[in-house]
């Protein structure tokens, strides 16, 4: 199947994997990064002026989540790019009649510590938990009433604008 050339195409596709996995801790990194920044920032904007309208809450509290469904979005993609690769390997390993990959795999320990990688794919989650709650907490049911109050009278205008021009 990968002929004289599998060993090569073997040493290629490891260090690929390698490669993904740095790239996906880096991209990690950054959205940790993104989504401390922006939850300290938003505790220190609701520290100092207690009087931020509510709207600003929700608009703030909207984009950390969407933060979170973007970071979710890559870590699927990033399981997903290892996962072929991965397949492609142990393709290879068969060829070579070697298994290293696939046993390391099958000797990992599956209950009892914490894997980082599981926790990689929850952190976006607990963020999320953690922006509803701080969001139930500071923003009352009359202030969504009214930002959806005014969405919706903003829709209705943007609507009579867009249909008045054509």
């Amino acid at each position: 199947m990968f002929g004289e050339h599998a060993f090569d195409l073997y040493k290629l596709m490891v260090e690929d994997v390698r490669e993904v996995r740095r790239a996906r801790r880096q991209v990690s990194n950054l959205f940790i990064t993104l989504n401390l920044a922006g939850a300290s920032a938003l505790g220190f904007l609701l520290r100092v002026d207690s009087g931020m309208p509510a709207a600003l809450k929700l608009w703030l509290i909207f984009a950390l989540v969407l933060t979170c469904v973007v970071w979710w979005a890559a870590n699927r993609y990033y399981t997903r790019l290892l996962a072929v690769k991965y397949g492609i390997i142990y393709d290879i390993e068969k060829e070579l009649k070697i298994v290293v990959l696939q046993r390391e795999w099958k000797e990992l320990p599956r209950k009892g510590t914490i894997k980082w990688f599981g926790l990689e794919r929850r952190l976006p989650f607990i963020f999320i938990i953690g922006y509803l709650v701080f969001m139930f907490y500071q923003i009352s049911p009359a202030d969504v009433a009214e930002l959806a109050s005014e969405v919706c009278e903003r829709a209705v205008q943007m609507w009579r604008w867009l249909t008045g021009m054509f």
